[in-house]
């Protein structure tokens, strides 16, 4: 059985919107065009989906080796869900789902599963890891594969260059380390794995999300 979330994400610099409103109770001033500047952007155009096999290989989107099962490919892992655009994709961009079976085992990691995609710009040194930035994601439930909720997911995590630990994670479902916190809920944990932010997962409709990188000070506000 695969287990799945629906999302896209792209990194931008701080103080301004990835994408106009389209919340008709959000106005905003006719000066008030800010544009943002996108470091890594993880949005995956439309006609990509009647060509997976592209992400197979080296591509402008993501790496196309990193993390997956040892002997999948991307355009195995990924698909392309019949619903309507997140908060960012607009008319130009689809959503992907990321699903994860048995066969999800990452070179000898047998404890668990992992399908993480990984931006093709990504590396130890680059914009993204500078000043202030802000990770802005979308996420939706698939009713047809409901995720295990007695299980933990590491969703979405942003990891320091040397593997040490993760400076924040986005989780849900039961914690490893905390069978006590709310498995329905959508949680946040900083670099020490404390839980600094949930929320419940809706299980009908997109949720959009948006986490603050402050490089300078060396935290995450919320």
């Amino acid at each position: 059985m695969y287990t799945t979330t629906v999302l896209t994400a792209l990194l931008a610099a701080p103080l301004a919107l990835a994408a106009p409103s389209t919340w008709p109770h959000i106005s905003r001033a006719a000066s008030d065009n800010v544009k943002c500047p996108l470091v890594l952007d993880g949005r995956v155009p439309a006609n990509l989906s009647k060509t997976p096999t592209v992400l197979d290989t080296s591509n402008a989107l993501f790496n196309p080796d990193y993390v997956k099962g040892n002997n999948l490919t991307w355009s195995q892992i990924l698909q392309f869900p019949a619903t309507e655009p997140s908060r960012f994709d607009g008319p130009s961009n689809t959503a992907i789902e990321v699903t994860i079976s048995d066969a999800s085992i990452f070179q000898q990691q047998l404890g668990f599963r992992r399908a993480g995609l990984q931006f093709a710009a990504d590396s130890p040194q680059d914009p993204s890891d500078e000043g202030i930035k802000t990770l802005h994601f979308s996420v939706k439930q698939d009713p047809a594969r409901p995720l295990n909720l007695t299980h933990e997911y590491l969703n979405i995590w942003h990891e320091a260059a040397d593997y040490s630990n993760n400076q924040i994670q986005f989780q849900i479902g039961t914690l490893i380390d905390n069978a006590a916190s709310k498995k329905n809920n959508f949680k946040i944990l900083d670099r020490a794995g404390k839980q600094i932010w949930t929320i419940p997962v809706n299980n009908k409709k997109w949720q959009n999300f948006a986490i603050k990188l402050d490089y300078t000070k060396k935290y995450v506000p919320i």
